[in-house]
C-alpha cells in the first residue's frame, strides 16, 4: 500500500490490524510533512492558507513500531530496495517512510 503521510493519519489503525494478524504487508508512506492534496483543493476553491495542513514532526517510524510493525526511514535507494525485498519474509507488517519533496499537486 502506498499512502501519503497526511492520508496515513486517517488510516493508522490499519497497521495495528495487520500487526495483530501477522500480515507481511508492505506499507510505503511518502512523507512531505503536509496534507498536500487538501492544499490543492484549497487552491481550487480559492481559499489558500487553510490552517492545519502542515504536519511537521510526526515520527511515522516510531508510530509504526508502537503498533507492532517493523519500520524504517528509507532515505536512500539502497535502504528502500533491501527493506522492500525483506518485507515479504517478515511475520509482521513493514512500514517504510520515504521522504519526498513538499509540493502541492495541481488538480486541474
Amino acid at each position: 500500500m502506498v499512502v501519503g503521510d497526511g492520508s496515513f493519519q486517517y488510516s493508522l489503525q490499519s497497521i495495528w490490524t495487520a500487526a495483530q494478524l501477522n500480515l507481511p504487508i508492505l506499507f510505503v508512506v511518502l512523507r512531505n510533512g503536509e496534507y498536500a492534496i487538501l492544499k490543492a483543493f484549497a487552491e481550487v476553491e480559492n481559499s489558500p492558507g487553510v490552517p492545519g495542513l502542515n504536519i511537521p514532526g510526526i515520527d511515522i517510524v516510531r508510530l509504526a513500531q508502537g503498533y507492532g510493525c517493523h519500520a524504517v526511514r528509507a532515505d536512500t535507494l539502497d535502504v528502500l530496495r533491501s527493506e522492500a525485498a525483506a518485507a515479504a519474509e517478515r511475520k509482521v507488517p513493514t512500514v517504510l517512510e520515504i521522504p519526498i519533496a513538499a509540493t502541492v499537486p495541481p488538480l486541474l
